[in-house]
């Protein structure tokens, strides 16, 4: 925060130098404002910073050794900051690879613009430093798996928190263009690690099917790995594969969407009032244990889909205010499916399967439903074996 505080000064002035120069005429599109800006020699910059971490792009080694000096004066003398010698320098991406936020790039030569000009395009990597940490911090929750109590607990905690990693790391890196070689290389070491360290608890698919061991998969799992031989099961759980991920292009945000203006703050609230990401976090850290993989999933997957509100009042829920109710009981024939699940508050819960009059007059005192709640508290009530209020 104080770096973009700090920083937002040197945004606005590496902006003024190519992006928001000010020019005599009015160019449509802003690409001809460009080109005209090139013929009068200008240093063309380009800028993306990210905290404290910036790279600035430039046409030629020219201009980037002006910028270079420039910027380092600028924020001598304009913010008394010094650089970092080691960390910055010059890099020209058609001969070598440059860091940035995990990620390391170049560009590669692709075919011929229409002009004739080289058409030059991005590859990228994983960093070196971070397939470093990624491999010790694997290494490190496959121990933890290892050493877990084989109480379905801890063993089930252990396996859930190596699995959010390797979903943050393929939803992290997936926007390198070379992700795929990257983690498949990987997973090699981690694979020998699981073989070692789990031995007769780690089966494959076609062990499961030959013993007749059923698991229960969430759908995005089953969509996004259910087509990998690397998928791994220990207990009752599933292991998400690492060097199962493949390329995904990035997504461009909203350019309304920013923390310097005051539309920009209101889309970035606007999407986040949908959602406490506290809750959520909790709710991700503390699985109920005595119920199934399937089930901790899709109540993750509700508490999103239903902008953590009450599925029959609408109200937001509070942490330790979340129930999880089944539609169809078990006993019932019921599943731990997405499509069996809603998520209620802890007196709804109870009002729903309330049988006593006394209850139900006291909940439906606290509830107040209108006809729009009540017809869904009804329904729920009927598929519960309950009679309607």
């Amino acid at each position: 925060m104080l770096s973009n505080i700090v920083l937002n000064e040197l945004d606005w002035w590496l902006a003024s130098q190519w992006v928001d120069f000010p020019t005599k005429h009015e160019y449509k599109p802003e690409r001809n404002k460009y080109d005209a800006m090139r013929r009068c020699q200008l240093k063309e910059c380009r800028a993306l910073r990210y905290a404290d971490d910036f790279k600035i792009f430039t046409n030629s080694y020219s201009n980037a050794v002006k910028l270079y000096h420039a910027t380092i004066d600028w924020l001598k003398h304009r913010l008394g900051l010094d650089i970092s010698p080691e960390k910055s320098k010059i890099v020209n991406l058609r001969r070598g690879y440059s860091e940035f936020l995990g990620f390391k790039m170049r560009v590669i030569p692709r075919g011929k613009r229409s002009t004739g000009a080289t058409k030059f395009v991005v590859k990228s990597h994983i960093s070196d430093k971070a397939k470093a940490r990624i491999r010790e911090n694997t290494k490190r929750m496959i121990r933890n798996i290892e050493f877990a109590n084989h109480s379905r607990n801890d063993e089930y905690k252990a396996l859930c928190r190596y699995n959010a990693y390797v979903l943050g790391i393929h939803n992290y890196y997936r926007i390198a263009t070379r992700i795929s070689r990257d983690c498949s290389r990987l997973a090699c070491p981690v694979q020998r690690s699981l073989c070692i360290r789990l031995k007769d608890r780690l089966k494959t698919a076609r062990e499961a099917q030959k013993r007749n061991i059923s698991y229960d998969i969430p759908q995005f799992i089953q969509e996004r790995y259910g087509g990998s031989k690397q998928m791994r099961y220990v207990g009752d759980s599933y292991l998400v594969p690492l060097g199962y991920v493949q390329h995904s292009f990035p997504m461009m945000k909203k350019r309304i969407t920013n923390s310097y203006t005051a539309e920009g703050r209101a889309e970035i609230h606007k999407a986040l009032e949908c959602v406490d990401m506290t809750i959520l976090h909790y709710l991700m850290r503390n699985p109920i244990p005595d119920k199934s993989v399937e089930y901790n999933d899709n109540r993750l997957s509700l508490y999103s889909a239903q902008q953590g509100k009450c599925y029959v009042t609408g109200k937001k829920m509070e942490i330790r205010d979340i129930h999880c109710h089944h539609k169809t009981r078990i006993k019932d024939g019921g599943n731990d499916k997405y499509q069996n699940l809603v998520l209620v508050t802890e007196q709804t819960h109870r009002l729903i399967h309330a049988t006593s009059p006394e209850i139900m007059r006291k909940y439906l005192e606290v509830l107040r439903p209108n006809a729009k709640q009540l017809k869904k508290l009804n329904q729920l009530r009927n598929l519960a074996g309950v009679e309607a209020i």
